[in-house]
């Protein structure tokens, strides 16, 4: 029996170990697993809009999840997927588990070192996602961008790709255990340059995403930066509030 016959998922691995853990999550959970792709990103002197690029472009499937390798899946997890991404209307073409809207304020479920976070209600129209799982309707949304370096960022591109195309960005409730935060390093702040070079002056200079309020010090406006720094805390002193039940999806 599949579950989801119409899912793939692609992984960059650079860490074996971390990611037989985060494939056995999944296999041991669920009657039947899709296509998986692995790549040895660094290994071929790859970014990973470039590699994650490459496999879209062998896959068939309708809905391709790119998934970092230090996540663990909670039990059920592809039947969840499956509903809620049979749910979406067909101007979603890119799906995640943890986003920022474009007023800055948080939409998600998931379990990291951080704790227990939700911020409902779900599922929530968002302006960029986490990149810890990343659903692409593969025929229709955009590719990831070569030209965002490194490892960071690439998601919250293809994100505003996407809204720039007039299609939707989405979260839903399916979440996960990522085992990380993420390192907030000089490749990642190449990155963010990039990014915001590339999108900046369309958000007035302010691109929120979920693992940091990205901004430039000379263009922004100050209320503008004040505004959403003050939503984003407050965010996460409520980030459990809005939770009755189990971690995991309560659909």
């Amino acid at each position: 029996m599949k579950v989801s016959p119409d899912l793939a998922l692609v992984t960059l691995v650079t860490d074996g170990g971390q990611f037989a853990q985060c494939e056995g999550s999944l296999r041991g959970s669920s009657v039947s697993i899709p296509t998986w792709v692995t790549i040895d990103a660094n290994g071929r002197g790859w970014n990973a809009a470039t590699a994650l690029n490459w496999a879209m472009e062998r896959l068939t499937q309708s809905w391709v999840a790119c998934v970092h390798q230090d996540v663990i899946f909670p039990p059920r997890w592809l039947e969840t997927v499956a509903r809620e991404l049979q749910s979406l209307a067909s101007d979603v073409t890119v799906v995640g588990l943890v986003g920022t809207r474009s007023d800055g304020h948080f939409r998600g479920h998931i379990r990291d070192p951080n704790g227990h976070c939700f911020w409902g209600p779900l599922p929530a129209d968002v302006l960029t996602l986490d990149e810890h799982v990343l659903l692409l309707r593969r025929s229709e949304g955009p590719r990831f961008d070569p030209g965002i370096p490194g490892f960071h960022c690439y998601g919250a591109d293809l994100c505003l790709q996407a809204v720039d195309r007039n299609q939707r960005v989405v979260v839903i409730d399916a979440p996960v255990t990522h085992l990380s935060t993420g390192t907030i390093d000089g490749a990642y702040g190449a990155a963010a340059s990039t990014l915001l070079e590339k999108w900046g002056e369309k958000y007035d200079w302010v691109v929120p995403t979920p693992p940091r309020l990205l901004y430039d010090r000379r263009r922004a406006p100050l209320v503008t930066r004040w505004v959403h720094r003050w939503r984003r805390r407050r965010d996460g002193w409520r980030r459990n509030l809005q939770e009755t039940g189990p971690w995991t999806s309560r659909s």
